[in-house]
């Protein structure tokens, strides 16, 4: 075994990847990193110790929309970023939850499960430094006592700023907003909403719907079953919508790839991947790990430095809403990422 990926629960995280670092391990670990900024530190120091890589696989971020827009950002093409902005309305509160999951001090809530994907997305497009965070965190349902929404004002070393909004309560979906297409590039289910939110009320106990969620999870008896058919053109998918101005035009994700608002009119970037069209999740992650391990270099995005730096803005979302005030990040580091190959 030369690579493990460590999904387990985030109070885990740490342990794990330090447990696979001592033993020589390379490793892919789910977002979050760890559940406190001195988790990171541990993994970073274990990792350094023992010579292995870390790469923190935050899946959505690495959809090939997301990393072309990186590319495009970075490279200076459209002139400078001016703002951003990257919003997701879903139903994630109400879907089956571990009992983890809706405990804050063990991981649980939107700002720490989801959160992290987003400020990704925002750090790569605006060149990874952020200088501060202002935020509002929100509890709607007392029965499910976790964060569930949030909106975020992130700003930027080089003067631009982000916006980051994220509700999980179920209600209105941004697929609406995303030519139907949603998470996983299926066709948007206008009851799927409903649906969740009453699967959830019919459960009996909280026993109950953790037994639902595990037989959901990889090798359940409902992994294949709750999946939903994929269109038959097949599209990339969104997590939500994300725009980016910059100087000289904006962009956003298309289901084939970007568009591109420019000075003299639009332009239509595509991005198929071949056999690898819509791929997600795993693949990227694992592609690069591999490509590191072959050729004994480090992995090129999304290291253990960049997730302690995601990590740092996530925990100032959390800080920034329980305080009221601005949060000034000290852990940051630079986008130097792969682009689209």
């Amino acid at each position: 075994v030369d690579v493990v990926y460590v999904m387990t629960p985030d109070e885990m995280h740490a342990a794990h990847t330090i447990m696979a670092a001592e033993q020589g391990k390379q490793v892919i670990l789910d977002k979050p990193m760890g559940l406190t900024l001195d988790e990171c530190d541990a993994i970073i120091e274990a990792t350094e110790r023992n010579g292995t890589r870390v790469l923190v696989g935050h899946s959505q971020s690495l959809d090939l929309p997301n990393l072309k827009m990186a590319e495009i950002a970075n490279s200076g093409r459209l002139g400078k970023v001016v703002m951003m902005h990257t919003m997701f309305y879903s139903d994630w509160i109400y879907r089956p939850r571990a009992k983890e999951e809706l405990m804050q001090d063990r991981g649980g809530s939107i700002v720490r499960r989801q959160g992290p994907i987003q400020v990704d997305i925002s750090r790569m497009i605006g060149g990874g430094r952020v200088r501060s965070v202002r935020a509002r965190t929100n509890i709607v349902d007392p029965d499910r006592p976790i964060d569930g929404s949030f909106m975020a004002f992130l700003d930027f070393e080089e003067g631009h700023t982000a916006t980051i909004t994220y509700d999980g309560y179920g209600h209105f979906n941004s697929a609406e907003l995303t030519f139907g297409y949603t998470l996983q590039g299926q066709q948007m289910d206008p009851a799927l909403h409903v649906n969740t939110r009453r699967r959830t009320a019919a459960f009996a106990d909280a026993e109950a719907e953790e037994a639902y969620k595990d037989s959901t999870r990889y090798g359940g008896s409902l992994e294949r079953s709750i999946e939903h058919p994929v269109s038959p053109d097949r599209r990339h998918a969104f997590f939500g919508l994300t725009l980016v101005s910059c100087e000289r035009g904006d962009m956003r994700q298309t289901p084939t790839g970007l568009i591109i608002h420019g000075d003299d009119g639009n332009e239509e970037v595509d991005l198929p991947a071949g056999p690898g069209y819509n791929r997600r999740y795993c693949s990227i992650e694992v592609d690069e790990m591999c490509r590191a391990v072959r050729t004994d270099t480090p992995v090129r995005i999304h290291d253990a430095h960049w997730g302690k730096a995601t990590q740092e803005v996530v925990l100032g979302i959390i800080q920034s809403s329980d305080e009221r005030r601005e949060v000034f990040m000290q852990h940051q580091v630079p986008y130097t990422g792969q682009g689209v190959e």
